[in-house]
């Protein structure tokens, strides 16, 4: 018998316009939307976001149903044409977007009620924490997904919750601090946003967000929070903050090369052919994949030293990247320059041997659920605790040594990528651990796996 609309569960998912965020939260949808077939799921991001996922829409804010039957609806952050920070100016984010959000957000969900679809559970990524204050305000339950480890919730909680002091004097001191719950982490392994001590930081808006996110869970203490890890990587840190239920449900990243959850809003007209059928010619485990994400621009002296020391290396590599990061398509000596590729699909190619990477955390698990050794360059925010995760705890990745002025060397990029392509014992023990991670990664969301239990679980309470 079917369920009438006021008891079937409606899941709202919320996050901010950015692909980094957006991917991991649509693919949880769906795996929400799978495990609870009953379910209703809708998607919620800002409109800048939405148009770039779904540019053929008759309007940037008009609906759609994707081909895993969720439903997309946007909320306007008053930046419909996207957010930049020299046109609007790096003060006007926070307030406008929180204004305009909170207002557009609560006519999504009320229009959802009124069509007979009231939301029963409204799961919000970590840039929207006001999105908590619109889900009190219908008498929704709301549950937080964290898209990054369980070691940087901890690091913030605790940052934000009596040991901010401590954690500056290990920046000061370049030593090791040692939080309730967690092992002892260097200031290089702590995430880059707890060392900034002043206003007038570039990245100080991404602290005081982090700030009113942490106030948000403190209001309104939410039953649970969704981690973006597994059991068996973060077992510590998942109880390092007994104040919340920290819920593994990862990793999360794609199920196919081809799942409506995955969307790459820098998308590109490049050949996918081209660079594949340049893979295919290539022996087993010989190719260096490189990539340092959407977000970072590097330097004209990283661009530099990151192409000889790939040319010194003697093997072949594919380098995507911003045009002026080594992007544009160019054919090097030993390689191919791209602007854009399909990273799930490279990172499956049997040729690909490492992944020089900046350690964002959605690469990074999609690195681990596949078997590829890396060279961790982490950059900012988690990375540098991603990396950490990746060298010390699943000895996956070997983590290149940064100069004073953030560039990793030529000479040390071909020694990083060596230690772990080379014909050694420690390159032989990093593939080792890399295909025992991979299966415990894949162990943990397969069926009956710690992570889909826990959605199952997590998905069924309602």
């Amino acid at each position: 018998m079917e369920r009438s609309s006021s008891a079937t569960p409606h899941f709202l998912f919320v996050t901010t316009p950015m692909q980094g965020h957006i991917n991991p939260a649509r693919r949880l949808a769906a795996r929400v939307l799978a495990s609870t077939p009953n379910a209703r799921v809708t998607f919620s991001t800002a409109i800048s976001g939405h148009r770039l996922m779904f540019p053929s829409l008759p309007t940037p804010e008009a609906e759609t149903v994707d081909d895993a039957g969720v439903l997309y609806a946007p909320y306007s952050d008053g930046f419909d044409d996207g957010f930049n920070r020299e046109t609007h100016g790096r003060d006007t984010y926070k307030e406008r977007s929180r204004t305009f959000g909170r207002d557009t957000l609560s006519a999504v969900v009320a229009g959802l009620a009124a069509r007979g679809r009231p939301v029963t559970r409204m799961v919000y990524a970590f840039l929207v924490p006001w999105a908590a204050h619109v889900a009190h305000a219908h008498g929704v339950s709301a549950a937080l997904y964290w898209i990054q480890p369980a070691a940087v919730f901890a690091v913030y909680y605790r940052y934000f919750h009596g040991h901010g002091a401590l954690i500056a004097s290990s920046f000061a001191k370049d030593d090791a601090v040692e939080l309730p719950g967690m092992p002892p982490l260097r200031s290089s392994d702590l995430p880059s946003v707890v060392s900034i001590t002043s206003p007038d930081h570039p990245h100080y808006l991404l602290l005081d967000m982090m700030r009113d996110l942490f106030a948000a869970l403190d209001e309104y203490r939410p039953t649970v929070v969704l981690v973006n890890t597994f059991d068996a990587l973060e077992p510590g840190e998942l109880r390092a903050v007994p104040e919340f239920e920290l819920v593994a449900v990862g990793p999360v990243v794609p199920d196919d090369e081809v799942a409506p959850s995955s969307a790459d809003l820098f998308r590109r007209e490049d050949d996918a052919t081209a660079y594949m059928e340049w893979l295919d010619t290539k022996p087993a485990r010989s190719v260096v994949y490189v990539s340092f994400g959407t977000v970072f621009s590097m330097s004209k002296r990283q661009e530099e030293e990151t192409r000889r020391g790939l040319e010194a290396t003697g093997r072949p590599y594919l380098w995507v990247g911003r045009k002026g990061d080594g992007g544009g398509g160019e054919q090097d000596v030993n390689g191919v320059v791209l602007e854009w590729c399909d990273q799930v699909k490279v990172l499956s190619h049997p040729a690909v041997g490492c992944f020089v990477t900046h350690c964002g955390w959605n690469s990074t698990l999609e690195s681990v659920t596949r078997g590829v050794p890396m060279v961790a360059v982490p950059q900012w925010t988690d990375q540098p605790t991603v990396a950490w995760l990746a060298e010390e705890r699943m000895g996956v990745a070997v983590r290149a040594r940064v100069y004073g002025d953030g560039v990793v060397e030529r000479g040390e990029l071909q020694r990083c990528v060596d230690m772990v392509m080379g014909d050694g014992e420690a390159a032989s023990g990093i593939r080792a651990q890399a295909d025992c991670w991979m299966a415990r990664a894949n162990e943990a969301i397969a069926g009956g796996g710690t992570s889909e239990r826990n959605l199952r679980a997590f998905a069924s309470e309602l």
